[in-house]
Formats: structure tokens, sequence, C-alpha cells
């Protein structure tokens, strides 16, 4: 599932259960894992990732999440994303954690220097012009998020459509896959996704719920669910 990016918090719940965690995702070829840096106030995301980062965020330090990196750089494949705040950024002093232990950095609130950092990934919505899409544009790495719609993450009672208008300007200004985000829980709503013409989804909140629920048996359930939808489509195009 190289078109797939999941979310999940550092060290959640436990750094040795963040590793089983990630076991399982190697396991099924995900090409992307949005590692997500706490703060104190994660005002853009839901209940389910807030809880996650107020667990993991009063013992973390700059030096543990370094140690993280290099234990996922050494065991596992996919492309890493460190997912955060400015704060995050700040607070742990992110640029100077060496470039080569991940790929991207995707900051929700603040731009960032593309000088300071492997890579950026930025967010898209409707809410921003012409300009400046094409200005995120020429600086994106990795792959392009486009936001499903407005509002917090794990928040949304079903798949918004908002981004369907935005797909077609983004698709034909980029080389990079188009993925995604925000409210994306079930196979349909990955199978509507991948209908649209976008080349991929994200799934945070969703992905933490199951596990939650059910631990590592949840999670493998859920992405063999989803790796039939990939499937699928792949099918379908050939």
């Amino acid at each position: 599932m190289n078109n797939l990016a999941l979310y999940v918090t550092i060290n959640y719940p436990t750094r040795e259960k963040f590793f089983e965690i990630l076991d399982v995702i190697e396991q099924f070829q995900v090409g992307y894992v949005e590692i997500g840096i706490p703060v104190e106030n994660p005002h853009l995301d839901g209940g389910v990732v807030r809880k996650t980062q107020e667990l993991v965020y009063p013992n973390l330090s700059q030096e543990e999440i370094v140690s993280v990196l290099e234990e996922i750089r050494q065991r596992y494949q996919f492309k890493v994303i460190l997912m955060t705040y400015q704060q995050g950024i700040e607070h742990f002093q992110l640029s100077q954690v060496p470039r080569h232990l991940y790929d991207a950095v995707l900051c929700v609130d603040q731009k960032l220097n593309p000088k300071q950092y492997p890579g950026l990934v930025h967010i898209f919505t409707n809410q921003l012009g012409q300009a400046a899409i094409d200005e995120q544009l020429a600086s994106s790495s990795q792959f392009v998020y486009v936001v499903s719609g407005e509002g917090k993450t794990g928040e949304f009672d079903q798949l918004p459509d908002d981004y369907l208008q935005l797909l077609p300007y983004i698709k034909e200004h980029t080389q990079l896959p188009v993925f995604i985000g925000f409210g994306v829980k079930t196979v349909k709503d990955v199978i509507s996704i991948l209908d649209s013409g976008a080349d991929g989804a994200i799934i945070g909140s969703e992905f933490i719920k199951q596990f939650n629920q059910s631990q590592l048996a949840g999670i493998v359930n859920y992405l063999n669910d989803l790796e039939a939808a990939f499937n699928k489509k792949l099918l379908t195009e050939s």
C-alpha cells in the first residue's frame, strides 16, 4: 500500500508498543508514516489524537526523538514524515534533528524554511488562493496533502467532499502523488477517494482508534480491509 499514509504519535502508547505498531505497518508495505511529535495544545486535532499526545508529551525529549528515528531508519522501509505544530518545532528543536533520519516535516500551523529540513509536506485546503497553492506545490516533497474538508481530525461523521473542487487543479500542477486526509475511516472512503482521481489516502484518528479498541489484531484486520480496497483499484486500472 505505497499510496497510504498512516499517522501515529511517537511512542504511543509506549515505545515498545509503538514499534509493534510500526512492525505491522511495515508488514503491509505502507508507503508513508506520519510520526506525530506532540505539543501541549494540538488545537487542530480531535480527541483521539489529542489523548495520545497528552500521554506522550510530558516524558518526551529531543534525544528520545532522535533515538526513535534512528531505530526506525534501521528497521523499516517506509518514508518518515514528522508531523507537528510550531510549538513542537521549537520545543524539541526539530531543525537540529539530523536530516537523514526522516524524509520531510509537516507543520500544521507555521510556514517553515525549506533549507532547514530534508523536505516539506504542505496542507492544501479550498481556503488557499491560487498563488498560495502554486507556492506550496513548488516546495512540496513526498506527497501533496489535500484536506477533505474543514474541521478537526477525527471528528467527521462522514468523509467530506470539499476536496473535489481543488483536486483537478492540483493534479494538473504537480508530479507528486496527491493524498486526501481528514475524515478518512472506511474502505468505502478509500475507494471513493481513489475513484475521484486522487492517488492515495491519509488515515490518522481512525487508525489509532482501531488500535485502542482491539490492539495489534485490530490494526491488522483494518489494514487487511484497506489493502483489499487498494488492490481492487489496481485491478480495475490494469
